[in-house]
């Protein structure tokens, strides 16, 4: 009685035994029981590991991994449609290990403080034709992610090259066309405003001619040529020819240059003028070289020009307004 009770007691703790038995050396422990989706008649597909990490840095990039064990002759793909919105997703690898495995490798970068939603993640299964005969989701994962870590240092620099939109010579160019536009609209209202104020001035009733040879013998007697002035002098000396020919034959030469001059006389068809054109041609072509090349003209050129405008002044007045002049006068004209 006493040996059937000791076998029964053995009988019954053998297999409580074999249940915490070690497994034996050099063989590694059982993996934890794959998750996988309710198969019923589709092919199964499930998960055989799953590397998330617990703990990220804002903005650095983290590694996710997940393997899968499948039916062979199907792929795997993840659905991308609804990807994790606290996340941005750089490289999304995925890789069959064996025909009946396969491992994606997804980087990841966490973009929400304190703590980041790593929500489901889907991977399909799909056949040969592409069309999805099972999927299988993970579980939404928290993951701490702290603030990027800052430091300061003085010797930072730029390591592009400056980047110039346009070349500098561009650059010049707009700003001289933009330059010669601003002068020529200053130096056009200039002439306007003095036209204007020539215009607004109190009116001389004394007959044109009169009125231009006694404004020449006074630019004479002012004593420019003398001063060496000799660009206010011709500025001047020009000044009396426009307003002569404008009161007299009503040309406006105002805003003109001095060929512009020449082309509104010569259009205008006064026949008094037409002799007078090449020696008018010289005068101007004198000024000019005062006026803008700073030339230094002898007296003879400037008596001249003086004899040429009082020629033109006297051979377009007509002869019953004619004013006496001496016999030298006419005779210096007339060369």
């Amino acid at each position: 009685m006493k040996r059937f009770l000791i076998f029964f007691i053995c009988a019954c703790s053998l297999p409580l035994y074999a249940q915490q038995a070690p497994a034996p050396r050099g063989q590694a422990p059982a993996q934890p029981q794959a998750r996988q989706t309710a198969t019923g008649n589709k092919p199964p597909i499930a998960f055989t590991q799953e590397q998330v990490p617990s703990s990220a840095v804002f903005a650095k990039p983290i590694t996710l991994s997940y393997s899968f064990s499948h039916a062979p002759g199907y792929k795997v793909e993840l659905d991308e449609e609804n990807l994790p919105k606290d996340f941005e997703f750089s490289s999304i690898q995925g890789m069959p290990d064996s025909p009946g495995t396969f491992t994606y490798t997804i980087t990841a970068y966490p973009f929400e403080l304190k703590e980041a939603k790593l929500t489901p993640l889907t991977f399909l299964l799909k056949n040969a034709d592409g069309e999805t005969v099972n999927s299988i989701s993970t579980e939404e994962t928290k993951i701490n992610v702290s603030k990027a870590e800052t430091f300061k240092d003085n010797n930072f620099r730029e390591i592009r090259d400056p980047h110039f939109p346009f070349a500098w010579f561009k650059w010049l160019l707009i700003l001289l066309v933009a330059a010669g536009a601003v002068y020529a609209a200053w130096y056009y209202w200039q002439r306007k405003q003095a036209a204007a104020r020539a215009l607004g001035a109190p009116q001389d009733n004394r007959p044109c001619e009169e009125v231009a040879l006694s404004k020449l013998e006074a630019l004479i007697q002012s004593g420019l040529w003398e001063r060496h002035e000799y660009k206010i002098f011709y500025l001047t000396l020009t000044d009396i020819l426009r307003e002569y020919l404008l009161r007299r034959f009503n040309i406006d030469t105002t805003a003109d240059t001095s060929a512009e001059m020449l082309r509104r006389i010569k259009n205008s068809g006064q026949e008094l003028m037409a002799p007078l054109l090449p020696k008018l041609r010289v005068f101007l072509s004198s000024s000019d070289l005062v006026k803008f090349a700073r030339a230094v003209p002898p007296e003879e050129y400037r008596n001249r020009d003086i004899d040429i405008l009082r020629l033109l002044i006297d051979s377009t007045t007509p002869k019953s307004q004619e004013l006496v002049k001496t016999p030298s006068t006419r005779q210096e004209a007339a060369k």
